[in-house]
């Protein structure tokens, strides 16, 4: 019990990063419990971490003169030691704590009747209108290679081949990159997305049914080798407690390019997934998705699929800031924030991201907020039981009104709850849906905040579609990997035809770049290697003159104009027995 006399203060505690692989699926969509836990049994990991005030202003009671274990200072922020470093690290970026209205303090109102417009209403709830901004001049070119280079920059380029030359260096090794080979890299990466070989070898192999003629005229197959083992984006000698910090300039400058770009009107908050299989402690599992196991990405995302602000949930070193709102709220606000996204854009999240604190703060910020609900967040809301609406006739709905927000409840395959701040006017419209017992399309009513977020959510998941059509098939072990071919993969998404752009994109680099290596030593006399099936099959085999410049015997290796027509390969007659014999 409190008595009147103490002052009441929030303790923020913030545990340390964990270092094992994360397994859970409660932020996947099939799943509507959200992880909650007792304040009254906390492990002794937390309980031995940390805490600060989220206020600065707030101040404890001085402890008494005779207590010496207590101190009359807590810190701000929380910070811890690297490991082989002598650098503090802040593990947790915390903001101004932002009030959180509980569900029981607010007054929800059934209406009957369709209620005014919200210009009518109440103008302290209006969204401002949007406003589009005028694309820079450097980003309206058509051509592929002139946006791939363009959202893949010089600057990041430069990085790389620094990078690059100085971990070889510190192996004791000479590489020598140049920019050349280096965009030349990047162009046998991409074709390898959609010319696959089991092998990335395979490649540069004179078969005939896996050679690439355009790999083999642009890049050595050793020197590729060498220029994949040692690329590199930061210096190893400067290890932070970031866990992803050997990406993290590749994030920064994508992130510097898609602020450049006019954010659009309608977007999408959501998480990729970057697929990787290995171990690592940022690796995440989440069911239901398709890609389950790899790295999550936060992103903001337009309708069409153009990435705006993404970030790697890496746990509390997330470069996002803690708003006392949850996780869910404070992905959505530190993205807006980080994108500097303009009043008046409206935002769509689905329920992981939703409560009705945010849609407030979305409110006061001036954006548009759309997202469905998870029913652990409609507590004390005069909504009817899911167990019974999901009893009424498929397309029934009723809907409250809070404030500036409408929260509609609907009845489809299965019963959803959406909240929304851009429209207290409930209206319907029609959707189809498939009726099993007539086994006929029928036409249902479908509230129009429904039909809005099913039209503007899918911005993300457009993304990762695109990514996955061709997505980099050279594989590598280091567990940063899959980021950086992810990176490449990510703007070769740009085009109305993603194959003929990737495909435009890889073309031009290998042969603006590459450099034809020249053939050292004796020339080959084979063109094509021969199986032994086809060699001792003892079939159609018959020495023919060439007629062309003598080549070498490949039974003796002396001088010959024979060859077998069959194997076209330089032969002696007197050679021709012994080698389709032994």
């Amino acid at each position: 019990m409190l008595q009147d006399s103490e002052t009441v203060a929030d303790i923020t505690v913030v545990p340390e990063s964990e270092m094992h692989a994360h397994d859970t699926d409660c932020d996947s969509d099939q799943s509507d419990d959200e992880a909650t836990g007792d304040h009254n049994r906390l492990p002794s990991r937390i309980l031995k971490e940390e805490g600060f005030l989220p206020n600065s202003d707030m101040q404890l009671p001085n402890p008494p003169d005779d207590d010496p274990g207590c101190s009359s200072s807590v810190s701000q922020t929380e910070t811890r030691k690297v490991s082989g470093t002598n650098e503090n690290v802040t593990s947790q970026i915390v903001g101004p704590m932002l009030h959180k209205t509980k569900n029981q303090d607010r007054k929800f109102k059934k209406i009957k009747i369709a209620a005014k417009a919200p210009a009518q209403a109440n103008k302290k709830y209006q969204i401002p209108r949007y406003v589009p901004k005028e694309h820079d001049p450097g980003f309206t070119s058509d051509d592929p290679v002139d946006i791939f280079l363009t959202f893949y920059p010089k600057s990041l380029r430069d990085v790389t081949l620094e990078m690059s030359n100085l971990y070889a260096e510190q192996k004791g090794k000479t590489l020598n990159l140049t920019e050349d080979e280096l965009l030349t890299f990047y162009g046998i990466l991409l074709i390898s997305g959609y010319n696959t070989v089991p092998r990335r070898r395979l490649l540069w192999s004179d078969d005939c049914d896996v050679s690439n003629n355009a790999v083999k005229d642009a890049m050595r197959r050793n020197r590729f080798d060498e220029i994949m083992s040692s690329v590199h984006l930061v210096d190893n000698m400067k290890i932070t407690a970031d866990p992803f910090f050997k990406v993290r300039p590749l994030f920064k400058h994508l992130n510097d390019i898609n602020n450049a770009i006019p954010i659009a009107e309608h977007v999408a908050v959501d998480e990729m997934m970057i697929e990787y299989f290995g171990r690592h402690g940022c690796k995440q599992f989440i069911r239901g998705k398709p890609i389950c196991f790899g790295y999550k990405i936060w992103s903001l995302a337009s309708s069409s699929g153009f990435v705006h602000q993404m970030e790697p949930y890496v746990g509390s070193h997330t470069h996002l800031v803690e708003t006392g709102l949850g996780q869910g709220p404070s992905v959505v606000l530190g993205l807006a924030e980080k994108a500097e996204v303009p009043p008046g854009v409206k935002f769509y999240h689905d329920n992981l991201f939703t409560t009705l604190s945010l849609v407030d703060e979305m409110t006061l910020r001036g954006y548009g907020s759309c997202g469905t609900m998870r029913q652990t967040q409609l507590h004390n809301v005069p909504f009817t039981a899911p167990q019974t609406f999901k009893k009424t006739p498929r397309g029934d709905a009723e809907h409250l009104v809070e404030a500036e927000k409408l929260i509609v409840r609907w009845n489809d395959n299965s019963v959803v709850t959406v909240v929304s701040n851009m429209e207290r006017e409930f209206t319907e419209t029609e959707a189809k849906r498939w009726n099993k017992q007539k086994r006929t399309m029928d036409k249902v009513r479908q509230p129009k905040c429904i039909q809005d977020y099913n039209t503007h959510m899918g911005g993300v998941d457009l993304h990762d579609q695109f990514v996955s059509r061709y997505r980099v098939n050279i594989r590598s072990k280091k567990w940063w990997w899959p980021c950086f071919s992810w990176a490449l993969n990510k703007h070769s998404t740009y085009g109305k035809d993603l194959l003929s752009f990737q495909r435009l994109v890889a073309q031009t680099l290998l042969l603006r770049h590459g450099t034809k290596p020249s053939r050292q030593g004796r020339r080959s006399s084979m063109a094509v290697a021969i199986t032994d099936a086809t060699r001792f099959d003892n079939l159609n085999h018959w020495p023919c003159n060439t007629g062309s410049r003598y080549k070498r015997c490949k039974n003796c290796g002396g001088r010959t104009s024979f060859a077998c027509g069959k194997c076209d390969v330089p032969l002696h007659v007197e050679c021709f027995k012994k080698y389709h014999t032994e």
